[in-house]
């Protein structure tokens, strides 16, 4: 009976564990394919979810980053029909024209404006903080 009682034990621990994990995860739909998915506090990237990418090489937000130490996260979006803006959790921006997928990358707040009028991106885009977006979990 011990036996039994430890052994069912062990395995609802394990399933807490395993259910617990990613309990805030979850994903914002944007235009033209692209998603916000968090997968983790200090995961939150914008990228690509669509059938027609087959490559795998759409630009991404933030850059893939090898530097463990110096995780970038998203932590504000704005869009119109054509481009997706974001802001970081280490005050770059960024700039994802979404027709021709080019991006505007790890850009300071001065820089970020100049290029957004530039391109002739409206004023009227406001970067929001993410929980003022829809989430699919």
């Amino acid at each position: 009976m011990k036996k039994a009682t430890s052994i069912i034990t062990i395995a609802l621990v394990m399933i807490t564990m395993v259910g617990c994990a990613g309990a805030k995860d979850y994903e914002i739909n944007l235009i033209n394919g692209y998603h916000v998915v968090r997968t983790s506090a200090n995961n939150i990237k914008i990228l690509k979810k669509d059938k027609e990418d087959t490559t795998g090489n759409a630009p991404t937000i933030p850059v893939y980053n090898e530097n463990k130490d110096n995780l970038e996260s998203v932590v504000s979006v704005g869009q119109d029909d054509r481009f997706i803006l974001a802001k970081t959790n280490k005050e770059l921006y960024y700039i994802l024209d979404t027709h021709i997928e080019i991006l505007y990358k790890s850009l300071i707040k001065a820089k970020f404006e100049e290029v957004k009028e530039g391109l002739g991106i409206s004023k009227d885009i406001e970067l929001k903080n993410l929980d003022s977006y829809e989430k699919i979990r």
